[in-house]
């Protein structure tokens, strides 16, 4: 898979995951921190389940 598709799909996970926390309330900024997290990173492993998360965060240093 080419550089630019992997950033595109990060940056669909990243603003999906901001659009689910962002329509709602949260108790907590931590709380909404986490469900940020969860959500982007269950959708990478999803789309791109045999890249290693240490290949991807070094892509985007």
């Amino acid at each position: 898979m080419h550089k630019q598709d992997i950033q595109t799909i990060v940056s669909a996970a990243r603003e999906t995951a901001d659009s689910i926390v962002g329509a709602r309330e949260w108790k907590t900024t931590e709380d909404a921190c986490a469900m940020h997290a969860v959500i982007f990173w269950d959708m990478l492993a999803k789309r791109l389940p045999n890249t290693d998360i240490a290949d991807l965060l070094s892509m985007f240093e």
